[in-house]
């Protein structure tokens, strides 16, 4: 079929929420999010639709930095699935892109998600990083199991804010570090959006340290948000006991954690008993 690609627009809410509404076993987040992501300026909403116009897809693409895009939320109705319009919108994103002066798109995908990274590898994509969302609640009253049920103890040490002329040390640890080569250089700039790490963006944000290493957390709502850490095989399940404890000491209700996927990482996280959702990164050269 011939897919027609253009803007979404304000007119197109109700037919978008009618087929995204429930597409996972959670639900999605794409009706909530379209009405605002058509005000914002840095972000392009399009739709692929049928002969009468309405939309039977929808994708959005935005800019992360001068030459890097990111692609996301891209669905299709069940109905149009298999004919062309998933891939239809990634090539439309993908020019746009490039007329924005980019040089590689960027996308995320779970896991689970099998039929998505057979779609995009065959778009030419290729997989650049294996990465994980994670986490957990948070109580003052944490019973701690491998303390046979008694109360959670406090790490033996404590997250303070780190003096600015410590970020630049620690984004050179962590430029040369195994996580950086795992997360192909890149830094979450949302939990669900990646770019190329910066020394800015290690001057610009919210960093702690210890002596197990840094993080760079944010308090949103009830959270306790780590997106960047420095550390080591031997000390980051201390790091990450002691961001459990940072987040108590706010009295935040849970930690969420975003990182690549190195082993001695993830079991400071199971130690500490964060749950791990996976996914991958993907790229393509403009």
């Amino acid at each position: 079929m011939a897919v027609r690609i253009r803007p979404a627009e304000a007119r197109d809410t109700e037919t978008v929420a009618s087929f995204t509404t429930n597409t996972f076993t959670w639900g999605d987040y794409v009706a909530d999010s379209f009405p605002q992501w058509l005000e914002d300026e840095d972000t392009r909403v399009v739709v692929a639709t049928d002969d009468d116009d309405s939309p039977i897809g929808l994708a959005r693409v935005r800019m992360l930095s001068a030459r890097e895009g990111w692609l996301s939320a891209a669905r299709v109705h069940p109905d149009h699935r298999r004919r062309g319009v998933g891939s239809a919108l990634n090539d439309w994103c993908a020019d746009w892109v490039r007329d924005q002066g980019g040089i590689v798109v960027r996308l995320q995908i779970e896991d689970w998600n099998q039929a998505a990274h057979h779609q995009v590898e065959a778009l030419d994509y290729r997989p650049v990083a294996d990465v994980w969302n994670a986490e957990r609640g948070v109580s003052r009253s944490d019973i701690e199991p491998a303390t046979n049920g008694g109360r959670r103890k406090r790490a033996e040490e404590r997250l303070d804010r780190a003096p600015r002329a410590e970020a630049e040390g620690a984004y050179i640890a962590w430029s040369t570090s195994e996580l950086a080569r795992a997360s192909h250089g890149l830094f979450p700039v949302e939990e669900w959006a990646w770019r190329r790490m910066t020394l800015d963006d290690a001057l610009s944000s919210r960093s702690w340290f210890c002596p197990s290493g840094w993080i760079l957390g944010e308090e949103t709502g009830e959270s306790l948000i780590v997106r960047w850490m420095v550390s080591t095989p031997d000390d980051a399940s201390s790091l990450m006991r002691a961001t459990v404890d940072l987040a108590q000491e706010r009295g935040l209700r849970n930690v969420r954690v975003t990182g690549p996927s190195v082993e001695w990482l993830e079991s400071a996280l199971a130690d500490n008993r964060l749950e791990i959702h996976r996914s991958r990164i993907y790229e393509k050269a403009l």
